[in-house]
């Protein structure tokens, strides 16, 4: 099962971990005040591209999907193949072990 968002750094490693084992949703963007966020990226480097509310993921069937929400920027997926795709707004895409989810230009991996 997957268990965890972790943010990367530009080189790779990680800055950050979110915990999402036994949630059914999270919500990623920017903290700001009115609303909630799972996984707030206010502070991370690219935070200006970052939507209030960007991406949501969805527990479902015993797997997790991630949903664009961003009107702006954007949500793009690279898989363990090294394949980047990115997200039609509203369509949601499986996650897999490892994928990196591109939340404008933050990265975040699911493990």
């Amino acid at each position: 099962a997957l268990t965890e968002l972790v943010l990367l750094s530009e080189e790779g490693s990680g800055l950050a971990t979110w915990n999402i084992y036994q949630k059914n949703g999270v919500v990623i963007g920017r903290d700001v005040g009115e609303n909630q966020v799972t996984v707030n990226l206010d502070q991370t480097t690219y935070a200006s591209m970052v939507d209030v509310e960007h991406a949501v993921l969805n527990y479902s069937g015993n797997d997790w999907y991630i949903e664009d929400i961003s009107e702006r920027n954007g949500v793009s997926i690279q898989k363990a193949d090294g394949r980047k795709y990115k997200l039609s707004y509203g369509k949601p895409c499986k996650l897999e072990r490892g994928d990196i989810i591109f939340i404008a230009m933050t990265r975040l991996q699911i493990v």
